[in-house]
């Protein structure tokens, strides 16, 4: 399994900390900004960075555009992920299950391929283990953008790194929590213990009260500290534009 297959897996599982949405009984759209300060680590420098999302959200399905040239759609209804590449006009198409992923990757492959596959394995599901994530409500109130918000504090422990996090929320707009995280998590469905870690996170994260306006993190990776937030610019509930959630027509297939 090629280590950019568990980043994918790693991102699935994180991105309920950076993205919010509405019930979805119908398509949301959002639009988001999302900061991260200057990062040095291991002698590397990454320098500050700004970035728009746009985000669908239907039933059983998302789409996430970063910048005008990346785009993911999650597919639950056909066990679907697509990572689409706007510049070179090329997809990839991967199975919504970690294990079937591996699965593929080291078909016909030698021993050693099945023994890295393995351990990637064990790693994804060790991730899942691992996280922990609590929410602390407070009394705190302010208005943010058109919104009128409520503070909370958001710890969050995984394998990579731990996330100390203040969340604003508006009960203006609302959530399902639990569907959210089912369909953002897709990735692990054929993982042991998934259900039992959308059901530890849900209860923690359904104490947040309706959609996640702003959200400051501190992230300590590696004894490196790195600070982000994301926030919402828009939100509303339309019908999508036809195509939103299937590669675009004429782009190449190609593999991971």
């Amino acid at each position: 399994m090629k280590p950019k297959s568990i980043l994918i897996v790693g991102a699935a599982l994180a991105c309920f900390l950076l993205l919010t949405a509405a019930g979805l009984r119908a398509d949301i759209y959002m639009k988001q900004k999302t900061h991260t300060d200057a990062l040095k680590m291991m002698g590397m420098t990454q320098p500050a960075k700004d970035e728009i999302t746009v985000i669908w959200i239907g039933k059983d399905r998302s789409r996430n555009d970063t910048g005008d040239q990346q785009t993911t759609i999650m597919r639950m209804d056909k066990g679907l992920l697509y990572k689409i590449d706007h510049k070179k006009k090329t997809y990839q198409e991967m199975p919504l299950n970690i294990k079937q992923m591996i699965d593929e990757n080291v078909a016909d492959k030698g021993k050693e391929a099945e023994e890295a596959a393995a351990l990637a394995q064990e790693m994804a599901e060790a991730f899942a283990e691992s996280m922990e994530v609590k929410v602390t409500p407070t009394n705190e109130k302010q208005k943010i953008g058109s919104w009128n918000c409520r503070k909370y504090l958001l710890d969050t422990k995984m394998a990579m790194g731990d996330v100390k996090s203040v969340v604003w929320a508006t009960e203006e707009l609302k959530i399902d929590w639990k569907s959210y995280l089912m369909l953002t998590n897709a990735m692990m469905a054929g993982s042991p213990g998934f259900e039992k870690m959308i059901d530890k996170i849900y209860k923690e994260m359904s104490k947040i009260k309706g959609v996640i306006v702003l959200q400051l993190n501190t992230t300590n990776v590696m004894n490196t500290e790195v600070k982000s937030s994301t926030e919402l610019l828009e939100f509303k509930e339309q019908a999508a534009p036809e195509g939103t959630y299937e590669p675009p027509s004429g782009y190449k297939k190609v593999k991971g």
